[in-house]
């Protein structure tokens, strides 16, 4: 039976967790990209290629991800979400070229609908090698794509307290991206398969309430000390601090269909954060949180991975219920003087009228049912990609 290794240095020193806090509500985006095989279609282990080639021609914000079949294009420090779109696409466009001429090509989706994630290849790393030697078979599981957003706080008691506050928001972003009812060749049933798989891990899911930046620096040393991570990146929650960056990192969407959804999202998240400032400014009472929100917030959370825009929401403690597009349709217009007031309301017209919304979940199922073809799937989230960046010009 395999047995744990056992520690072989003593618990590092105490990590730098001091808040590198942002006066503006800055923005940095993450997408995690699909390698495609341009013959099959599968994933294809091409991320080396690709990073070396992209690496020679000074392509900007690429790095490696856990498996050889995806990497990962990020955006620097962004003023505003024109500014994140213009860096993307010119990183996009370059990235894609430069896949296109190794015989590769790229497409965004959560999960890939028919690969077997065990003939998947990990990155050849030392980080990576310690996740494969830490999960085992769950790094396989792992094989899931997803879209980050960090969003600038001026300090760290500010980013644990909106943290706290916006868990309630986590099935509206994960209803909008979903984009992964497939795994393996199976349809899952759910509209995001890949929040399922990554409720796996270990450190992942719905944060903990904390009410001061002291109280995560505690849980950060305590976890440390214990060797049970080895650095607060090694936690894996939908909405985490990041004290270095200055930021809070959202991490529970997954990569959506389009770009085009994909900054509406962006913008979303960034009103979500600007709106949760100024509400405490308001009202700082708020500071102390709601555990009640907490203990309904992974219910919620698996409502909207099941059932993606069709979920019923649990709107407070009290157990009242209201359909998850509604209460989105009414915190997108909530949303809208601050998008407008920081120049982002453009972005956020693919959410307006969701009560037609196709999320990339329900779109995927009703293109396999009309083809019966794993094939159609992927060239149609390949052509897709290819479309977006050939011909849109985003207005913001």
């Amino acid at each position: 039976m395999p047995q744990q290794p056992a520690p072989t240095e003593a618990p590092a020193k105490a990590e730098d967790l001091t808040f590198h806090g942002s006066a503006t509500p800055t923005l940095g985006v993450e997408l995690e990209l699909q390698i495609l095989d341009r013959d099959t279609g599968d994933l294809a282990p091409g991320a080396v290629r690709i990073l070396k080639a992209c690496e020679q021609e000074k392509v900007e914000g690429v790095s490696a991800e856990l498996m050889q079949s995806m990497f990962e294009i990020k955006t620097g420090v962004c003023g505003s979400v024109g500014e994140a779109r213009d860096q993307l696409l010119t990183r996009l466009r370059k990235a894609r070229i430069i896949a296109s001429s190794l015989g590769y090509e790229l497409a965004l989706g959560g999960t890939h609908p028919f690969h077997r994630s065990s003939s998947s290849v990990v990155f050849p790393a030392e980080r990576y090698e310690r996740i494969v030697e830490r999960l085992a078979w769950l790094t396989y599981q792992r094989v899931v794509f997803g879209l980050h957003v960090h969003v600038g706080v001026p300090d760290g008691d500010t980013a644990v307290t909106v943290s706290s506050l916006l868990v309630k928001y986590l099935p509206h972003l994960i209803a909008l991206s979903a984009n992964s009812p497939f795994w393996q060749g199976i349809d899952t049933g759910l509209a995001s398969s890949r929040s399922a798989l990554y409720a796996l891990l270990p450190h992942s899911g719905v944060p903990p309430q904390f009410r001061k930046w002291k109280d995560f620096r505690s849980y950060c040393q305590v976890m440390r000390d214990c060797q049970a991570i080895a650095s607060f990146k090694d936690i894996y929650w939908d909405i985490r601090p990041r004290p270095d960056f200055g930021t809070l990192e959202f991490r529970v969407c997954d990569m959506p269909a389009t770009l085009s959804l994909t900054l509406a999202i962006v913008a979303l998240t960034r009103c979500l954060v600007i709106s949760s400032i100024q509400l405490l400014k308001d009202r700082p009472q708020l500071r102390r949180g709601d555990l009640r929100r907490h203990w309904i917030a992974g219910e919620n959370k698996w409502l909207a991975t099941r059932y993606g825009m069709g979920a019923v929401y649990i709107r407070t403690p009290a157990g009242k219920r209201r359909p998850l597009t509604k209460d989105l349709a009414d915190l997108v217009d909530k949303m809208l003087p601050i998008a407008r007031a920081h120049g982002d309301e453009a972005f956020l017209q693919p959410l307006h009228n969701l009560d037609k919304f196709e999320t990339g979940a329900d779109a995927a199922r009703n293109l396999f049912r009309q083809s019966g073809n794993w094939k159609s799937l992927t060239e149609a989230m390949i052509h897709r990609f290819a479309e977006e960046l050939d011909g849109v010009k985003y207005e913001g």
